[in-house]
């Protein structure tokens, strides 16, 4: 009698993989053009993957909404000192993948770019995709998951610098932060001197020949 216990399990296996699939995607056309603006060929695109949540139920659709970043005040973009547990995390990266919460997850989080910026979409976006580069890259960041989260317990801001220093002496949260803030002073407030402090310290890294030429088209 044949038994089909093997071909059960093989659907059941394909059942799985199919269902984990959709709980995820792979990076929109713009998400990629704004990835690869900003790191280059230092980060893989075709591994990323975005979620909502912990990415155990299938994605919803939004319909993406066109937000445009105004300039704002000469206070715009300034990172200010907070207390632990002011900022609850609204997205995280584990490995290649992005996980955002419910109320932020979009079906495209960089619409219309470079045109427009969608916030705050595009800046935690990029603060992520940060995260995956630092995995992607970690022969020359040396991170892992256990020491991001050793330097976010060791400091009541891990977001948070002020100084000028070479990027690899910041924090793993820090790095991330410095670049989400880079791009915002880009949109919103272009001529704070801030903007280029966070310049001298990312040209170094990354092409921001390439971003910058992006915004300006």
């Amino acid at each position: 009698m044949m038994s089909f216990q093997p071909m059960f399990s093989a659907f059941l296996a394909v059942a799985i993989v199919g269902a984990l699939a959709s709980c995820s995607r792979s990076l929109t056309g713009a998400e990629r053009e704004f990835a690869g603006d900003l790191f280059g060929e230092t980060l893989d695109t075709s591994k990323v993957r975005v979620t909502q949540g912990l990415g155990l139920a299938p994605l919803y659709r939004t319909v993406p909404r066109k937000v445009t970043l105004v300039e704002g005040t000469d206070e715009a973009c300034l990172r200010v000192p907070q207390p632990r547990g002011a900022q609850p995390p609204q997205a995280f990266a584990l490995a290649n993948r992005v996980h955002f919460e419910t109320g932020l997850y979009s079906s495209d989080m960089v619409i219309t770019w470079p045109e427009r910026l969608r916030m705050p979409q595009a800046l935690i976006l990029a603060h992520e995709l940060t995260h995956v580069w630092q995995w992607q890259n970690r022969a020359v960041t040396g991170y892992t998951p256990a020491r991001a989260i050793a330097e976010s317990l060791e400091l009541a801001d891990p977001y948070f610098s002020d100084e000028e220093a070479e990027f690899f002496s910041f924090g793993y949260e820090q790095q991330a932060a410095i670049v989400e803030d880079y791009i915002c002073f880009a949109f919103a407030n272009p001529d704070h001197p801030r903007r280029d402090e966070l310049r001298a310290i990312l040209a170094p890294i990354f092409p921001l020949d390439r971003f910058d030429a992006a915004i300006a088209r």
